[in-house]
């Protein structure tokens, strides 16, 4: 189980992933991607490939092109790197951090407030279960991902890659980039078959059409489709009150 506090408005906030059961903890607690029910909850859809099988078996799940595009990765000398915990330095969060940024403008997008943002991964990385990994090409990063773990799992939080940049001209570049983009999955399925992990949870599977092309790519790589439960729940006087108030102050604003 991964679980993070932060306070806002002296109320704990708690963020829990991957619970079994209810937790004891005061304040507003925000389940996700919970293996159980209880209250109103969202249905959350996922797949996750199964970290126990060897990598032989794990690759066979791929599809001929997801195979294909993850060799071509190699052949074509990409370099990965993968961090986690304390080894994740201010320096290489906050590079992550700018690249991901530039990721949202390149679809011309907003970013998210990179503030909150920072702070969330940082309250992550000091308790030891946020890793970034990257692939680079002629020594740059072409592609970022984030991911949390725990003993059993590993989920990804965020994929960004700056392929949008490249022009007609780098076509080549372009697809190198999807290539990488596909073995650093790979490789990070190693890495934490490795630390003895069970599960490489993706994410997200989403059913809608806004979404259908990553979903898409995400079944590519064979994982076995779950249904896990987001809810939300207020334990104690004070996070109720807090709670209360802010429905109210929501309501009057709408």
């Amino acid at each position: 189980m991964i679980k993070i506090k932060k306070q806002v408005h002296s109320t704990d906030i708690v963020t829990v992933w991957y619970a079994e059961k209810t937790i004891d903890d005061e304040g507003i607690i925000q389940y996700r991607e919970a293996k159980f029910k209880d209250g109103d909850t969202e249905d959350f859809y996922t797949l996750l490939t199964d970290l126990t099988e060897s990598e032989d078996q794990i690759k066979a799940h791929f599809t001929k092109g997801c195979r294909y595009e993850v060799n071509r990765a190699y052949r074509e000398n990409v370099n990965f790197v993968i961090k986690s915990g304390a080894d994740i330095s201010d320096k290489e969060l906050d590079g992550f951090l700018d690249f991901f940024k530039e990721f949202w403008l390149s679809k011309d997008m907003t970013p998210p407030d990179m503030d909150s943002l920072r702070e969330e991964m940082k309250a992550y990385r000091d308790n030891g279960y946020l890793v970034i990994s990257h692939a680079d090409i002629d020594n740059e990063i072409s592609v970022y991902h984030t991911l949390l773990m725990d003993d059993n799992n590993a989920r990804l939080l965020h994929s960004a890659s700056l392929f949008r940049l490249k022009t007609d001209l780098e076509g080549g570049t372009r697809k190198i980039i999807g290539m990488a983009n596909r073995a650093l999955h790979f490789e990070e399925m190693k890495y934490f078959k490795d630390k003895g992990l069970r599960c490489y949870d993706w994410g997200g599977a989403g059913k809608g059409e806004d979404v259908r092309s990553i979903t898409e790519f995400k079944e590519s790589f064979g994982g076995t489709p779950v249904t896990y439960y987001d809810f939300d729940q207020t334990n104690g006087i004070k996070a109720k009150m807090i709670n209360s108030l802010s429905e109210i102050k929501h309501k009057i604003k709408g």
